[in-house]
């Protein structure tokens, strides 16, 4: 077997669940310091509430809703925003002056409000969407999603992977489509308009990139369609 398809199968199945554990370990990069739900409100009231909501319910489909997000992984986007490993321009300039101990007391602030509820997703693509999602496509190389965000979209808390179900169709997906800009390695105008996230090795894609990199703009549209409503 040629090197380079070898290392491929090796990452599918530490994404199906052979070695799930050391893929998990590698996810949790940003351990949470000691935090102060009170000061984070404080924060949110301030920067984040009129795009993301008091309690973590954005009424605009293309922010994300973060109440009841693993705090883990929001901790772990907000340093990433800080450092501009992630880039977005708003939430760069919102996190301007802002310390390693506020972005904590952010996390737990949206992380001990209510879960965000449901909506109503795509009737009509919803079993095509589930067996995506449920059981990915193996024609195509496209493993299943449910490995890593859960049957349920509710993530894996303990490695850092957030909760999807219930989120807003519209922002799932511009993130896949982030996503997969940067897994095709599409020519771009701007780093503004890829995402990436951890590799187990540097230099390599990460597993969203990979993932993303094999979905057409169908599967996008129905994935995101069908988690909205996944609870």
């Amino acid at each position: 077997m040629k090197p380079a398809k070898k290392a491929m199968l090796a990452k599918v199945a530490l994404a199906t669940g052979i070695g799930f554990a050391s893929l998990s370990a590698h996810a949790v990069s940003y351990p949470v310091p000691a935090y102060d739900i009170e000061a984070g409100k404080a924060i949110v009231e301030v920067n984040c509430a009129a795009c993301h909501g008091m309690n973590g319910v954005s009424t605009a489909p293309a922010q994300p809703n973060l109440g009841g997000q693993n705090i883990k992984y929001i901790y772990k986007q907000l340093v990433d925003f800080k450092n501009k490993t992630r880039r977005n321009g708003i939430m760069e300039a919102q996190l301007v002056g802002l310390t390693q101990q506020d972005l904590a007391n952010l996390a737990g602030y949206y992380s001990n409000q209510a879960p965000w509820t449901p909506g109503y997703g795509n009737k009509a693509t919803a079993a095509e969407a589930a067996k995506l999602y449920l059981g990915g496509d193996k024609t195509r190389g496209v493993i299943p999603c449910a490995g890593c965000h859960d049957p349920k979209g509710n993530g894996n808390a303990w490695a850092a992977f957030p909760r999807l179900g219930g989120q807003h169709a519209s922002y799932l997906a511009t993130q896949l489509k982030l996503f997969r800009a940067a897994g095709r390695e599409d020519e771009v105008g701007s780093d503004m308009e890829v995402r990436t996230n951890d590799a187990i090795k540097k230099g390599e894609k990460g597993m969203m990139q990979m993932v993303a990199s094999r979905l057409s703009d169908r599967d996008i549209k129905i994935l995101s369609e069908y988690l909205s409503a996944v609870h």
